[in-house]
């Protein structure tokens, strides 16, 4: 019988077998090792831990023991730090339109508050199925208009549907893997668009 330990992972509690925990102890030192110098070391690395933590809870829930199968599996996802390499531009043939296919059936619905009007749903939407806001927009304008139903049904959808709060969620709702290196570009990108609104609310006030 392998000797188990009780970890805290980003507010979660789970069990985890002797030889499990030192790999995935080994894996999230060579990743906080790797962020540590950087000026957005440790949010990238929080939400890492997050993502490793929803993973568990998928996989074990807080009652099942996490195994060295569980932290490979989770490794295999989310990468190592040896494996980072910049994305290449997909070439524009059968198989990066395959592909394409393949990732907008990965998405998850999700409601997107980064860019809404009212409660994200029709950006949410417009997220999952790729194609514009506005036109769900305007579907439910037509809809209150017409029939007088497209308000229940958004209020409906804006209680049945989650909101992307955390990284790992807005890439799920982009479909994008939510891979190690994929966390760290998202935590950058939204740090400079934070950075770039309040230079041009500044610039606004002057």
């Amino acid at each position: 019988m392998k000797k188990t330990i009780r970890i805290h992972i980003s507010g979660y509690i789970f069990n985890i077998d002797e030889d499990a925990y030192q790999i995935l102890k080994k894996w999230l030192d060579s990743i906080s090792q790797k962020y540590k110098a950087e000026e957005d070391g440790d949010e990238i690395f929080n939400d890492i831990e997050m993502r490793v933590a929803e993973l568990f809870d998928e996989k074990v829930g807080n009652e099942g023991v996490v195994t060295q199968k569980e932290v490979d599996d989770i490794i295999t996802i989310m990468g190592k730090p040896e494996d980072f390499e910049p994305e290449e531009e997909p070439q524009k043939n059968e198989e990066s339109t395959f592909s394409k296919k393949k990732t907008r059936k990965q998405k998850r619905l999700y409601r997107d508050e980064d860019n809404q009007v009212i409660a994200g749903v029709c950006s949410g939407l417009g997220n999952y199925f790729g194609v514009d806001p506005v036109i769900f927009r305007l579907i439910f304008a037509a809809a209150v208009i017409i029939g007088g139903f497209g308000t229940i049904i958004y209020i409906i959808l804006w209680i049945a549907i989650p909101k992307a709060v955390t990284v790992s969620q807005k890439l799920e709702m982009q479909g994008e893997p939510v891979t190690v290196s994929n966390i760290e570009k998202a935590i950058k990108e939204e740090i400079e668009n934070v950075k770039d609104r309040i230079f041009k609310k500044k610039k606004r006030n002057k």
